[in-house]
């Protein structure tokens, strides 16, 4: 349940720390950074992200760091949520505090749900997370979410005013104890090429779903490759795999093909991998005829065919006629 404002000021006052500012290493937009709070004997590297082990059932006690970059007190709202991958390309997202939150967003708990921080200033603000007893082994990905409590800005949507909160989150990875079991598969790969009116090289699209089939976070590297008949090598460009897949979530890809035969059989493949010696493939073959050239092609033949044919009966030997005695 979220605090009112006029209490979290208070719990601000009590419980969240004010400190004089630091640069942002990790997420932030500017004007504002959330990160973890650094710990009380920091190692060589900064936390960038949260990296947490819990069994389920344990609690677990944390806390963000928010900074006012600019120069004017600022406000913002705190709240945990989900992480998930766009459909289109897989990118890394977390959600809104409008939609639900089903898995680690809803078992963060935080007292400040609403901080006012002065400018130049970072307020560490603490928060708690419940690992529920059913909790399922691996990876559960989410962020702690600092949001202006004011619209900053609007937009036109379909004729309408679209007010909008800007939100900078410090994400959370939670490895819940029990057996690891990383994995990615390409299930899904189609082949679109359109046949040649005549017989010229022609274009083609590909499209392939990449997705994480196991319980542990995965950066995966995509590789496109795509032969011809003979095996020659047929030009490329598209999207690949660059973001945090999460587990369960997936993300489809486009690329253009160029350089392809109007007489062609062509080959793509498409493999992904990460750390830990995780691979998956999966390939197609398509056949492409240039139906026209192939028709001038027939007639070409039938016309040598007819004219070879007249010149071996041309030269062929005749009886002449017989003369009467």
């Amino acid at each position: 349940m979220r605090i009112p404002v006029l209490v979290a000021t208070v719990l601000v006052t009590a419980t969240a720390v004010l400190l004089p500012v630091t640069p942002a290493a990790a997420s932030g937009n500017g004007e504002w950074a959330v990160t973890p709070t650094p710990a009380k004997n920091p190692g060589p590297t900064p936390r960038l992200y949260f990296f947490l082990d819990a069994s389920a059932g344990q609690r677990v006690l944390e806390s963000v760091r928010v900074t006012n970059l600019t120069t004017k007190v600022k406000t913002f709202l705190v709240y945990g949520a989900d992480a998930y991958n766009t459909k289109q390309n897989g990118g890394f997202a977390i959600r809104t505090r409008a939609d639900e939150q089903t898995d680690l967003g809803a078992w963060v708990n935080n007292p400040v749900t609403t901080v006012e921080v002065p400018a130049r200033t970072s307020a560490d603000i603490p928060f708690t997370i419940t690992v529920p007893a059913n909790a399922t082994p691996g990876d559960h990905v989410g962020g702690i979410v600092a949001m202006e409590a004011e619209a900053s800005g609007s937009a036109e949507a379909e004729g309408a005013t679209v007010r909008i909160q800007r939100a900078v989150a410090a994400r959370v990875y939670l490895r819940v104890a029990g057996t690891v079991v990383p994995g990615l598969n390409v299930p899904e790969l189609s082949v679109t090429i359109k046949a040649p009116l005549f017989p010229v090289g022609t274009r083609g699209t590909l499209d392939y779903r990449v997705a994480n089939i196991g319980n542990v976070h995965l950066v995966p590297t995509g590789r496109v490759t795509v032969t011809g008949l003979f095996g020659h090598r047929i030009g490329v460009k598209g999207t690949l795999p660059t973001s945090d897949l999460i587990p369960g979530a997936d993300g489809t890809f486009t690329a253009t093909t160029s350089g392809i035969w109007p007489f062609d059989v062509v080959t793509t493949r498409v493999s992904v991998s990460a750390d830990g010696g995780v691979y998956a493939v999966r390939s197609k073959r398509s056949v492409v005829i240039s139906w026209t050239g192939f028709a001038a092609f027939v007639l070409v033949g039938l016309l040598v065919w007819w004219r070879l044919r007249r010149l071996v009966k041309s030269r062929e030997l005749k009886p002449r006629g017989l003369a009467g005695v």
